[in-house]
């Protein structure tokens, strides 16, 4: 994917970023579908439009992701009896209504990548990601059958849903002009 999305591709994407739709998350995300089969998306990251952390998590794919400017910091967990404890909800993919809940111990372990870098995540793997305001990604996701989707949140922490929403043209113009501050 990083082959035909290069860098000036994408920087002329975020030139005319008014004129695509683009998706917000509330983990701070907007995102860009690049292909009708979602394999393939341009993710632009805003960590200041972020509704509370951003939760433990994993996907219904597994994905490679490669960093096309700015830096993030993909943290990746696993359970530990002596690590932090979370609050584990567990639901069907698309029936987030119906989730229950337990409690398990964390650990994790940070990676930093700058431009350039490039990472995987099988689906199952729980993580979450730190982002530099304007941070591009390009993500290509591999569907996988899943049964079950896991979100971990500390205590405290207010369950939200994963559903994104069309971005606001507002959001597009100044998300969009901070990434192009990398450029």
């Amino acid at each position: 994917m990083t082959d035909t999305l290069s860098r000036a591709l994408v920087h002329t994407l975020l030139q005319h970023a008014e004129d695509l739709p683009w998706r917000m998350n509330d983990i701070g995300l907007m995102g860009l579908r690049l292909d009708d089969r979602r394999e393939c998306r341009l993710h632009v990251w805003d960590p200041g439009s972020s509704v509370g952390e951003p939760p433990v998590h994993d996907h219904p794919y597994g994905f490679t992701s490669t960093v096309i400017a700015g830096e993030l910091t993909n943290t990746r967990f696993e359970e530990d009896p002596s690590g932090d404890e979370y609050v584990r909800f567990r639901y069907r993919p698309g029936a987030e209504e119906g989730r229950r809940s337990d409690r398990v111990r964390l650990s994790s372990t940070p990676t930093t990548l700058i431009e350039g870098d490039v990472y995987g995540q099988l689906a199952h793997e729980l993580h979450t990601s730190a982002q530099r305001p304007g941070t591009v990604t390009a993500i290509r996701c591999d569907w996988v059958e899943t049964s079950e989707l896991t979100v971990c949140l500390r205590d405290g922490a207010s369950w939200r849903s994963g559903q994104g929403r069309d971005a606001t043209r507002q959001e597009i113009r100044r998300i969009s002009a901070m990434a192009l501050e990398w450029f």
